[in-house]
């Protein structure tokens, strides 16, 4: 996956440690961290100078560019290295990305990224370690970059912290998504280019809000008791930006980022505190299955959808047999991805369809025809209500794809919202389940 692209790419596994993209909008904003990017900036161009590599004055406007890429490098490195996170940060060093005009790009990733990040890393200068990706047909184009000797060195002259550094403005918060090319295996789905609709402008419009809203709120974490490892986070990442798919503003949408997304489960439910109390989760039950109903115009089975006869002890098996079944194009012929060890060895693929359809029939026309990205775009205009309404009751919400966490004194006025603004949009009604 190229950099720009995967500026937004998510997870679903939330064990997933591996290298993270740059923050390219990351700058020093103390005296000590712009003190260690200037003196970079003045080593790179005296290295530049004796070695000949410049024989003329850069104009202004490429000089300005030139410091503010070197800014955004260093002080991306100097934040991961103070959060401890794992793995190192991955960028693009594609002409092809950095050369194309983009809505979604910084400006410090243009076409003369790589070239900087080439300098920084020559070993008399020593403020990056990269190691850059082989050229293999398929494999992903990333370099992976760490902070390098005289960048730790600096660091720790200076006493840096996190405090030291600061974010600009971001760019797109309304992230378009291309349709997959299915014959190609490495396809990972790029970014589309739009021009603004009313639409996409009251989308950015009530995410601004939600994000204006969610970086005043009173957070805290508490470790105390809770088993290593422990997830790295900064507890000021809080924006949020929703992403579409399948090349169209009605699928999809569902908002990634904050840094509760990137806690477990028990480290977000232990340690999590809004407003100074423990913030409890609330989440949407068998929410992909109810829409559907919706979309089929028929009200949902009686009792726990996912509860199959002759399937006691497989509920967590057939949830994810089911979901795949709503994006699916075409009847299932093998178990989907991590979910055969969910079932038993004499399970087969077939009768277990056979079973949800059975339980199922008023939305068995509905299974296998790709609707899941329809589907999860109800979902996710569901969760950006809950969260406008809940902002309007005065009550801080951090969304979770189908979940929010409150304060735990709002939890019944939270459970009321979630279920009148779920029926509002999916014609039926939801359940709440509220997670210990």
């Amino acid at each position: 996956m190229d950099q720009i692209a995967s500026l937004i790419a998510t997870s679903d596994d939330e064990d997933d440690e591996r290298d993270r993209p740059l923050n390219a909008y990351r700058f020093a904003s103390s005296d000590n961290a712009k003190g260690i990017v200037a003196e970079a900036i003045r080593s790179l161009l005296n290295y530049e100078h004796r070695s000949g590599l410049t024989r003329n004055k850069r104009r202004a406007a490429d000089q300005e560019t030139f410091d503010l890429t070197v800014d955004a490098i260093l002080s991306d490195l100097m934040h991961h290295h103070l959060v401890d996170y794992p793995g190192g940060i991955y960028v693009t060093r594609s002409n092809r990305h950095l050369g194309t005009k983009s809505r979604y790009r910084p400006r410090a990733y243009s076409k003369v990224f790589p070239r900087i990040l080439d300098l920084l890393a020559k070993p008399e200068l020593g403020y990056v370690r990269q190691d850059t990706a082989p050229p293999i047909p398929g494999a992903s184009k990333s370099t992976v970059i760490r902070p390098g000797p005289t960048l730790l060195s600096r660091m720790d002259d200076g006493d840096i912290e996190t405090s030291d550094l600061d974010e600009h403005p971001h760019g797109e918060t309304i992230i378009l998504k291309r349709v997959k090319d299915a014959d190609d295996y490495w396809d990972e789905g790029g970014l589309e280019q739009y021009a603004d609709t009313p639409t996409t402008e009251r989308y950015r419009h009530e995410l601004a809000a939600i994000n204006q809203w969610l970086a005043a709120a009173d957070l805290g974490y508490d470790a105390l008791g809770i088993p290593w490892p422990h997830t790295s986070f900064d507890i000021d990442d809080r924006r949020l930006r929703r992403v579409f798919t399948q090349a169209r503003f009605t699928s999809g949408g569902r908002m990634f980022g904050g840094f509760w997304q990137q806690l477990r489960k028990h480290e977000r439910r232990q340690g999590l505190k809004i407003g100074g109390e423990k913030a409890v989760e609330l989440d949407y039950g068998q929410v992909g299955a109810r829409i559907l109903y919706g979309m089929a115009g028929h009200l949902p089975a009686t009792g726990d959808l996912y509860s199959m006869p002759g399937y006691n002890q497989q509920r967590d098996g057939i949830k994810k047999v089911m979901s795949a079944m709503i994006f699916a194009e075409r009847r299932l012929d093998r178990f989907p991805k991590d979910t055969r060890d969910l079932f038993r060895k004499a399970d087969r693929i077939g009768e277990v369809v056979d079973a949800i359809e059975a339980k199922h029939p008023l939305i068995k026309d509905h299974f296998h025809k790709g609707l899941g990205h329809d589907a999860q775009f109800i979902e996710s205009s569901i969760l950006v209500d809950v969260l406008l309404d809940l902002r309007a009751k005065g009550i801080v919400a951090l969304p979770i794809h189908d979940a929010v966490m409150v304060p735990s004194s709002k939890v019944l006025v939270t459970k009321e919202t979630m279920l009148t603004v779920f029926k509002a949009h999916a014609r039926v009604e939801g359940t709440v389940t509220v997670e210990d």
